[in-house]
This record gives structure tokens, sequence and C-alpha cells, in this order.
């Protein structure tokens, strides 16, 4: 396999990041993957509880 070009390298990079969902190309992917639930009681939960 020969060496490849910068070129070569800019074009699998950029297909790469085409195929990736917009959350992770934008380097801000939620680890457990989000919810499907209203997230207006998650929210007010938060809220409530106090900081640390």
């Amino acid at each position: 396999m020969s060496t490849p070009t910068p070129k070569d390298l800019a074009e699998r990079a950029k297909k790469a990041m085409q195929e990736l969902p917009a959350e992770t190309a934008l380097g801000n992917a939620d680890p457990a993957g989000g919810v499907a639930t209203d997230p207006k009681p998650i929210d007010e939960a938060a809220a409530a509880k106090p900081q640390q």
C-alpha cells in the first residue's frame, strides 16, 4: 500500500465526518444516548436538587 497523500487523507476524513451523527461530529455526544421523553421533568428535578 502506498503512502496516502494529504489530499487523500482530507477526503477520507471528510467522508468519515459525514458518516457521524451530527452531535458526535460537533463533539458533544451524549454517552448515555439521550432520552426520548419530555426533558422538562428532568430539568425541574435537576433544578430542585442542591448543588454540592
